[in-house]
């Protein structure tokens, strides 16, 4: 599969190393399994709470995109005075912003 895709040599040592490394992780990820869908089916309104907020942001995103697109001029440079395309950007943040504050109050750690 790997030579018919034509990769070097040295990219093909690399695809070995990492898909082996994978294999390797598999059976620890299996049995983590269990907890993470135990943890899911005890206390299922944080996930539900999450994706919904997530879902929010990635329609925010689209909605961003098709926005941007409209507010460029022949030359391809963004109009950022835009007031929807500022109300779409501010909405986005303010739902990144709650998502942060619950994960502190929840005593996750942010790592950036």
């Amino acid at each position: 599969m790997m030579a018919a895709c034509g990769l070097e040599e040295e990219q093909r040592s690399t695809w070995i190393t990492t898909i082996t490394e994978m294999m390797g992780e598999v059976p620890g990820m299996i049995l983590r399994l269990p907890k993470i869908r135990h943890a899911l089916i005890a206390h299922p309104e944080p996930f539900r709470w999450y994706n919904g907020r997530r879902m929010e942001v990635e329609l925010l995103r689209l909605m961003i995109i098709n926005r941007s697109m409209l507010c460029r001029d022949e030359n391809g440079k963004l109009d950022e005075t835009d007031a929807i395309l500022q109300t779409l950007s501010r909405c986005q943040n303010m739902i990144v912003i709650e998502v942060c504050l619950r994960m502190i109050m929840e005593g996750v750690e942010l790592t950036t």
